[in-house]
């Protein structure tokens, strides 16, 4: 049997360490492909933007350099919505993410092992556009969530919980039940991580 692919998730948040896991486990199983988060992050220090922006460069270095781990994904929220053709906000936050992660994202170095991702708004707005497969909502129309505020998802995905436990379980009930194809149709900030994620393992299972 294969040995499994090991990366390490730089996240600002307990949701993203729920539903990308568990849509990382699904779309490698797809390509016959086993994988496993390593036990870098930064759960142990609360995870934050600030956080991720600080830190993504040491993290992804010590995975990539010195564990010799297969990849590394790094993301931050928009925090913003970003309706336009060209999602110039969107594409000015994966600039600062890149020029965050420094010397591991220089070529000839690990940047072909580095997906990046930016949701627009939030981890939220990806969550939504599934939520209907597990009944939470009706299904939405594509690239219309990304308008509404983070407040208002936020409170009709974990109501008046809003803690980390909540998050989590939602996360992980839709992520289990998420048609990511389509996701990737209805949300192009999604699609541009899923993107990435997908070539990259194409390209794994070729050399393997």
């Amino acid at each position: 049997m294969k040995s499994a692919l090991v990366y390490t998730l730089v996240a600002e948040g307990f949701t993203e360490y729920t539903f990308i896991p568990i849509y990382l486990k699904r779309v490698a199983a797809e390509k016959t492909l086993q994988i496993k988060r390593s036990s870098l992050d930064l759960l142990k220090k609360q995870p934050s933007k600030s956080k991720v922006l600080v830190e993504a460069e040491d993290l992804c270095l010590k995975a990539l350099r010195d564990e010799n781990q297969a990849f590394c994904i790094v993301g931050v929220d928009l925090d913003g919505p970003d309706q336009t053709d060209e999602q110039q906000e969107h594409v000015k936050e994966c600039d600062k993410l890149i020029k965050a992660l420094g010397s591991a994202y220089k070529p000839n170095t690990y940047k072909a092992r580095i997906a990046i991702y930016v949701p627009i708004q939030a981890i939220e707005h990806w969550l939504i556009y599934q939520a209907y497969h597990s009944k939470l909502i009706d299904k939405p129309v594509a690239n219309s969530i990304e308008k509404e505020s983070q407040d208002k998802l936020r409170k009709l995905l974990y109501g008046s919980k809003d803690d980390r436990r909540q998050m989590q379980s939602i996360a992980q009930t839709i992520a289990e039940k998420a048609d990511f194809n389509e996701l990737a149709k209805q949300s192009r900030s999604f699609a541009h991580f899923h993107n990435q994620i997908i070539a990259f393992l194409e390209q794994y299972s070729k050399q393997s």
